[in-house]
């Protein structure tokens, strides 16, 4: 999968996701979250990221979300054990065209896809 991490996302998690054969481009710091959206989208990339903005479909639709999709890490304690283990139960669940255009919510115990 291709995965533009939001510049919050743990190195740790990032180096894992690589180790895994995902391909993941850290976002410049500083970026804005309208650039981040932008960026994901031009790239194909699916967003990454811990900023739960993103999880505000008042500011952000899911129909405005990168054709890829985004991804919300809302697990706490914020753990890379605990980040880690909710990615790889949606990448085992979740195939990339089944995220397309939608967002994950990445929960403590659980994930949910919402759709347009």
């Amino acid at each position: 999968m291709l995965l533009l991490a939001d510049e919050n996302v743990k190195g740790r998690l990032v180096r894992w996701l690589r180790t895994h054969g995902h391909a993941v481009v850290i976002a410049p710091k500083g970026t804005k979250n309208s650039a981040l959206v932008s960026l994901a989208t031009t790239e194909d990339n699916v967003l990454l990221t811990n900023d739960t903005d993103f999880l505000n479909t008042g500011l952000y639709p899911v129909k405005t979300s990168p054709p890829a999709g985004r991804i919300v890490l809302h697990v706490f304690p914020s753990t890379f054990e605990n980040q880690r283990d909710r990615l790889a139960a949606l990448f085992a669940a979740v195939s990339p065209d089944q995220l397309a255009g939608k967002l994950a919510e990445l929960r403590t115990d659980d994930w949910e896809l919402h759709a347009k």
